[in-house]
């Protein structure tokens, strides 16, 4: 079981450095063709922000960051995660969002 909450971490800290990265490149407008779920109509500026915004905040949950405005506690990790997950799908990030989902799904086990 422990092995499996590694892998956890692992997955969470690949999705959010994923998550960085598409909104860095949203932020300086160099992803082209990039369409998230919603349909595509938020300007990539707020699409940029939201992906590091979400990011971070996955980040400090895992444990790898300190960052204490964004910290929501070690009681309910898996639940912040996964509802980070979910809103990195719908705004921000698709791959990273899906790697923390099954991320924190994987730390649940």
């Amino acid at each position: 079981m422990a092995d499996l909450k590694k892998i956890g971490d692992l997955l969470v800290l690949l999705g959010a450095l994923i998550g960085l990265v598409q909104g860095i490149l949203l932020i300086f407008n160099m992803a082209f063709n990039y369409v998230n779920v919603l349909g595509g109509f938020l300007d990539p500026l707020i699409l940029g922000i939201l992906a590091i915004l979400f990011s971070l905040i996955a980040l400090v949950n895992c444990g790898f960051l300190k960052i204490s405005a964004l910290d929501f506690g070690k009681t309910n990790k898996f639940i912040v995660i996964l509802i980070v997950g979910i809103l990195m799908i719908l705004f921000a990030s698709d791959i990273g969002g899906i790697l923390c989902i099954v991320g924190a799904i994987l730390y649940l086990l």
